[in-house]
């Protein structure tokens, strides 16, 4: 039937048999009404074509059934999945996602979390990257409550947020990868080592010794910084026999450049890269990466904050901890003595 507007709440409680306010608990899916009552609501609903009023249902509960996501930057191969993830989440509560996106830059995420009141949302998911001083702060002064999906920082149980947190161990699983196949010149390729530095202290505490001319750093984890990053590589008067590369961008950026210059993966250079996207299966070779989850943590992450606009009083801050998971495909394949079993 086709949704009419001048159906009332009053008409729908009529016929389903309840009262006004069963009608509400329905349409908000709040507490204190059975399934077999909250069913038969909902069948007048659509029987009626009842649509309610969002409006309406703010002002009587002050919700706006609207949560923000602020990821760095929405075009990263990466946080596609985790605007995904969130987005089913929320629509399985009957709640709307605004997305930001704030570079990285530490004031642009102060400032979404200061002005978070602004955006007519009843909860905030922020991936923070550039972690500011005040960060903590501003995330317990917040009017509304926060989902952190955290990466790599440690935060102290002073935090008034639930914390979901990908795992510091994703770049110490691909080294320990690197290593197992036996390469032994293993260079690097990322952005600045203090955006994500966990991911270049993981290559520094993997090695007896750093040979710093086997170190590039670009601007950013991108297409570009793997490219120039094999142009570097290829000038050396002794190439790496490996590249851990910072994430997937930078790795199939490396890839792709290599092929131009006549290198070839994995026979000349093994590459690895972090966060395991869409991108690395439809490459030629296929990218080794390590998975951080990002499906899970960030659906966990939405639960978490949903259950704590529902109940913002009610329990501790969660904190949970998500592994990482190494995915060998063929970009790093053990060439000589050994079955390696492709993902």
């Amino acid at each position: 039937m086709s949704k009419n507007s001048k159906v009332t709440i009053e008409d729908v409680a009529k016929k389903a048999g309840v009262g006004i306010a069963t009608v509400s608990r329905a349409i908000n899916n709040s507490g204190g009404i059975s399934e077999k009552t909250k069913a038969k609501v909902l069948q007048a609903i659509e029987e009626l074509g009842f649509i309610p009023s969002i409006a309406a249902q703010s002002l009587k509960v002050r919700s706006t059934y609207q949560i923000a996501l602020a990821v760095p930057d929405i075009r990263n191969a990466f946080m596609p999945e985790i605007a995904w993830s969130v987005e089913q989440a929320a629509k399985h509560h009957g709640y709307r996602v605004v997305n930001i996106n704030t570079s990285g830059i530490g004031q642009i995420e102060l400032e979404t979390i200061r002005d978070v009141k602004k955006l007519h949302v009843d909860g905030l998911i922020i991936l923070p990257l550039a972690y500011p001083k005040n960060f903590v702060e501003l995330v317990n002064k917040s009017p509304v409550p926060i989902s952190v999906i955290n990466y790599g920082k440690k935060l102290g149980p002073d935090i008034k947020a639930d914390v979901v947190c990908m795992s510091q161990q994703e770049g110490r699983l691909a080294m320990e990868h690197l290593l197992s196949i036996g390469r032994t010149r293993i260079g690097y390729a990322g952005a600045p080592k203090d955006i994500i530095e966990e991911r270049y202290n993981a290559y520094v505490n993997s090695l007896a010794h750093v040979d710093l001319s086997l170190v590039y750093f670009g601007e950013d984890f991108s297409l570009s910084t793997g490219a120039k990053a094999a142009d570097y590589f290829k000038s050396l008067k002794h190439m790496p026999d490996a590249v851990y590369a910072g994430n997937d961008m930078v790795a199939i950026g490396l890839i792709n450049r290599f092929k131009e210059l006549g290198v070839r993966v994995p026979e000349d250079v093994a590459v690895v890269g972090i966060d395991n996207n869409i991108w690395t299966t439809l490459t030629s070779p296929q990218i080794s990466s390590v998975s951080i989850m990002g499906a899970e943590v960030s659906r966990l992450a939405t639960e978490l904050l949903l259950k704590r606009i529902r109940e913002p009083s009610k329990g501790a801050y969660e904190r949970v901890q998500f592994e990482p998971r190494l995915i060998v495909r063929e970009s790093s394949v053990k060439m000589k003595r050994s079955t390696v079993y492709l993902d």
